[in-house]
């Protein structure tokens, strides 16, 4: 009787760990579906580096959960450290922001740019509210390069400042 009530016994706990199995399948496609517009900028992490001359800038991405990715960015000239800032995007909802915040601007809030329609393999986010930068571009053009861009305007005359990087290995 133990024998036919262990091969009863046996299909069902077999077929209740396979459907276990899907369902966390299911959740992780739910979950990797509902972070899509940021898994699209995965490339980013990491850490990225520029040197020139007597200049050398760094920017340091790390993931921060499924949805949030933070970044240290500073250059240095001679050694001394004459612009900092982090940055957080985020994706809530349907929507992707980055949010930047500069270290050595006293009183200076965090500024939030959106992700808007571009071109394909190229991340512009704006705030036509803000100052300077209106838009930030992050594109990467080839493996292990990263080519940034910001632009706007300044004094009636549009201005684009151009930053390219290498990954760090």
């Amino acid at each position: 009787m133990k024998k036919y009530i262990l091969l009863i016994l046996l299909p069902i706990l077999i077929y209740s760990c396979k459907n276990n199995s899907d369902n966390e399948s299911a959740e992780r496609f739910v979950s990797n579906k509902k972070y899509e517009k940021i898994g699209q900028l995965e490339w980013l992490l990491g850490t990225w580096t520029n040197e020139s001359g007597e200049e050398f800038s760094q920017e340091t991405w790390s993931k921060e959960n499924d949805s949030t990715f933070t970044a240290f960015s500073f250059t240095q000239v001679d050694g001394e450290t004459v612009f900092a800032e982090t940055m957080a995007l985020e994706q809530k909802g349907e929507r992707l922001l980055l949010t930047v915040a500069t270290a050595n601007e006293k009183g200076a809030s965090p500024v939030a740019f959106r992700l808007i329609p571009s071109e394909e393999k190229q991340f512009t986010f704006e705030n036509k509210s803000h100052d300077f930068p209106e838009r930030i571009t992050y594109t990467n053009p080839a493996k292990d390069s990263l080519h940034a861009w910001i632009e706007g305007t300044v004094n009636d005359q549009d201005k684009k400042v151009d930053f390219s990087f290498s990954r760090k290995n």
